[in-house]
């Protein structure tokens, strides 16, 4: 198996996303996007899916888990489609609460 790598703006992202975790936040899946160009937002879902294997291979909370939508503040449909793929098999709210954990440390 071959260590998942991080590309620069996958980075940015996951960075943006301890940040928020460390204050205890959510974020929202357009503030990730803020003024960026459409590509960015059409390729949101595998950024955020290449940072949740890279949090799993190093044994990290799932960051991607406090990424919502405004209109819902739920993760979208693809979050829990990518969990099914990864077997990641736990509540919502716990994989949330282990983010805040873990990060406010």
């Amino acid at each position: 198996m071959t260590a998942t790598t991080l590309t620069e703006k996958e980075t940015a992202i996951r960075e943006k996303l301890i940040k928020a975790a460390s204050e205890g936040n959510k974020v929202y899946y357009s503030d990730l996007v803020g003024g960026e160009d459409a590509s960015l937002i059409r390729s949101l879902g595998a950024i955020l899916e290449n940072i949740t294997r890279y949090d799993l291979e190093n044994k990290q909370p799932i960051l991607a888990s406090i990424v919502v939508l405004k209109s819902t503040g739920l993760p979208s449909e693809g979050f829990f489609e990518m969990c099914d793929t990864l077997d990641i098999d736990a509540y919502l709210s716990d994989l949330q609460k282990e983010c805040f954990e873990w990060w406010s440390e």
